[in-house]
């Protein structure tokens, strides 16, 4: 990799989590970065020395991605290292301009990064910046960028091919090491709200425990196809969601891409998005949102 100019005025973005999460951090980062003017890179290691669930750095797959961070740039080893806690504590008392390190502050509304103007050559960013209103001025280059790559096996893209023919509605479900779990009553509303609202719909399920999904929710007649043969990779789970013409998601960051990566034209599509996640995970404007009833904005 070529080494970064002296000069160069920089955004660093942590990454952590899940691909989801990934997704999340990463259009963050890079909208800031196209606002200021400035390069963007990706620290990819110190997020995952401590992972319980034994996730990885996924966004290396995506055809349009930022470079990794310099090592000479590495101030501590890991998030949990004395020197990360000073530098974060001590740039909690600077303006906000005027910070190196900014961490993500859930009880502040998105201007804590639309209106940033850092005054610092690199400024670090770290949280999981759940609301599209971080990066929405930047949509398309984010959609761009963060695209996911095509399956190269025939069985995926023959499906891909028949979601994007027919009047499809992915279905996204967690369940398996996860909290809050959504209640049947969230999905079956969206389900009848779908084969209301649809011609013929053809509901296609992804997720961690299809057969919740096939035990508890009634279809009617519409037709149904389980997606459960991409256990090991994910990003091929991403790209058939996107090839769906509609969305049923879940509380879930990795669902939410899903919808919002879509190739559907946002007019002629239909999300429905649970409005209380637990997960500070903002619908997108424009989704229909179903809490106790539903609701249409």
């Amino acid at each position: 990799m070529k080494p970064p100019q002296v000069g160069n005025r920089a955004v660093i973005a942590i990454v952590k989590g899940g691909l989801g999460n990934q997704l999340f951090i990463y259009a963050a980062a890079r909208a800031l970065a196209l606002r200021t003017g400035r390069d963007l890179y990706l620290d990819t290691q110190r997020g995952y020395t401590h992972d319980s669930y034994g996730r990885s750095y996924r966004l290396d797959c995506f055809a349009h991605m930022a470079k990794p961070m310099p090592e000479a740039w590495r101030l501590a080893p890991t998030l949990k290292h004395p020197r990360h806690k000073l530098i974060r504590a001590w740039n909690k008392l600077l303006p906000r301009d005027h910070r190196s390190y900014l961490a993500e502050r859930h009880q502040l509304d998105a201007s804590q990064l639309t209106a940033l103007c850092p005054r610092r050559l690199r400024v670090t960013l770290s949280g999981y910046w759940h609301d599209e209103k971080y990066f929405a001025d930047q949509a398309d280059v984010i959609r761009h960028e963060l695209a996911a790559p095509q399956p190269s096996d025939s069985r995926n893209l023959e499906l891909g091919r028949a979601c994007a023919a027919e009047n499809t509605v992915s279905l996204h479900v967690r369940r398996i090491r996860y909290r809050p779990l959504l209640s049947h009553d969230y999905y079956q509303k969206a389900i009848h709200a779908a084969r209301a609202t649809l011609e013929r719909p053809r509901f296609v399920l992804f997720g961690d425990d299809l057969d919740w999904l096939r035990a508890n929710l009634d279809f009617g007649d519409a037709p149904v196809e389980e997606v459960g043969h991409n256990t090991t990779d994910e990003l091929a789970d991403l790209w058939l969601m996107g090839c769906c013409r509609h969305s049923i998601i879940a509380n879930s960051s990795f669902s939410w891409w899903g919808a919002w990566l879509a190739g559907t034209p946002r007019a002629e599509r239909y999300v429905w998005a649970p409005a209380e996640s637990g997960l500070q995970l903002v619908p997108a404007m424009g989704w229909r949102v179903l809490p106790g009833g539903l609701h249409e904005p």
